[in-house]
């Protein structure tokens, strides 16, 4: 039963590779999730199992067909809108609001140095102590430096900084502008910078979500971009990503090690437990979940932050634990924490409402031009399956704002609403 995920995934990776006749973004959705698959079955036949956040015993592993079944349509239901972009036939993005849009790039690039005077005086300290013990101190509940010194600051600059998770966005403007409209390069040098704003936040914490994340994003915009970088730019791309790349494998290489390496089978059996558990969790949460509990604080973050002043943090996720009867916070995929969230039926309808508003948003196949506002709306909803190997990227409040802040930049370039004209 456990190859079953694994086997399917790589024939549809088959399939839309034949289809669109090159690596695509859809194409790049169902190898995370052949590969995830794979890392199931290592997990099983390596008997890896009761161990880094996998719900199952090594005695008790259910693997029925009804679930597993699920587990492959629903995450092929929410893939499905984005294979009707073809990038062969993509020729240009564009925005009747350029000035809007270097507005906001603007405002990116400045959330983005105000996280770096947050972190800059205590970055390097962090590198070079003790990793694990910073991570255990932020599990505990202890601010970092960072929170520490934010903290000082006025309403209006803390209010501010809710945006640095919205500094994302700066990867798909980065190729925007390399490719569509001319800037000098200093600007999108800048640009470059803002982007990784998260990952440098994510470093007070210890956390290697967010290098992880921004490497898959940065990957979805090349995979789209690609063919129309000049040959400079893509020599340029290289030099930069390659060391930059490596920056980040040696950071999460080294988290990783100090998280696990006391384990038995150390870190690299801790990546395959956390990278391969999405399959075995959904399976888990499908046989065990208590139906008849609903908590939509994950789908919901902004309504239940400010309306019922409830957020997804550990005391929540504590309580959430004791009302299941086990550990929620383990990687189960995205519609996994739907499943447990808003129960089977709650997931299928949630599963539509997001297949409509893709396809809505993508709108017909084999689109040649698409404007920057749509774009910055794909790519938003593209983040949910391709970071949905793990989880539900999106179940924080702050990310709402993100959200509500492309809305309205899709808005104002789909019905070509000019601002800030001359």
């Amino acid at each position: 039963m456990v190859a079953i995920p694994f086997i399917y995934f790589t024939l549809l990776t088959a399939y839309w590779w034949k289809k669109h006749q090159c690596f695509d973004l859809c194409v790049f959705m169902s190898i995370l999730y052949a590969v995830t698959s794979f890392l199931a079955i290592c997990i099983v036949v390596f008997d890896i199992l009761d161990a880094g956040g996998i719900l199952f015993d090594a005695w008790d592993l259910e693997l029925n067909i009804l679930p597993t079944v699920v587990y492959c349509a629903v995450l092929t239901i929410g893939m499905l809108p984005f294979s009707m972009i073809y990038k062969k036939e993509l020729e240009t993005i564009s925005t009747p609001n350029p000035r809007v849009m270097l507005i906001f790039s603007c405002f990116l690039i400045g959330v983005s140095f105000l996280n770096f005077y947050l972190v800059a005086d205590s970055t390097l300290d962090i590198l070079q102590g003790d990793l694990a013990a910073v991570r255990d101190a932020h599990m505990e509940g202890l601010e970092s430096p960072a929170q520490l010194k934010a903290e000082t600051m006025p309403f209006i600059i803390k209010f501010i900084y809710y945006f640095n998770y919205s500094t994302i966005l700066a990867v798909p403007l980065f190729f925007y502008y390399l490719c569509f409209e001319k800037r000098p390069w200093w600007f999108k040098a800048l640009l470059l910078f803002a982007s990784l704003s998260m990952p440098i936040a994510g470093v007070q914490s210890v956390d290697r979500t967010e290098p992880v994340f921004y490497g898959m994003m940065f990957l979805s915009c090349l995979i789209l971009f690609y063919k129309h970088l000049s040959i400079k730019t893509k020599r340029i791309i290289y030099i930069i990503t390659i060391p930059l790349s490596l920056i980040l494998l040696i950071y999460v290489t080294a988290v990783s090690e100090a998280r696990f390496g006391e384990r038995e089978g150390g870190a690299t059996t801790g990546a395959v437990q956390y990278a391969g558990q999405g399959y075995l969790n959904f399976c888990f949460f499908w046989e065990n979940g208590k139906r008849d509990i609903i908590a939509a604080e994950r789908e919901f973050p902004l309504l239940h932050h400010y309306l019922l002043h409830i957020d997804n943090n550990d005391e929540r996720r504590n309580e959430r634990t004791g009302q299941q009867g086990f550990w929620m916070s383990v990687f189960a995929t995205y519609l996994g924490d739907v499943l447990l969230d808003l129960s089977p039926i709650g997931m299928f309808i949630w599963l539509l409402f997001f297949f409509i508003i893709t396809t809505v948003i993508i709108k017909r196949p084999h689109r040649t031009s698409m404007s920057l506002g749509e774009f910055l709306a794909i790519f938003v909803l593209s983040a949910i399956p391709i970071f949905g190997v793990f989880y539900y990227r999106y179940m924080y409040y702050m990310a709402t704002y993100m959200i509500l802040l492309v809305a309205a930049l899709y808005t104002i370039d789909k019905f070509k609403i000019k601002l800030l004209q001359s």
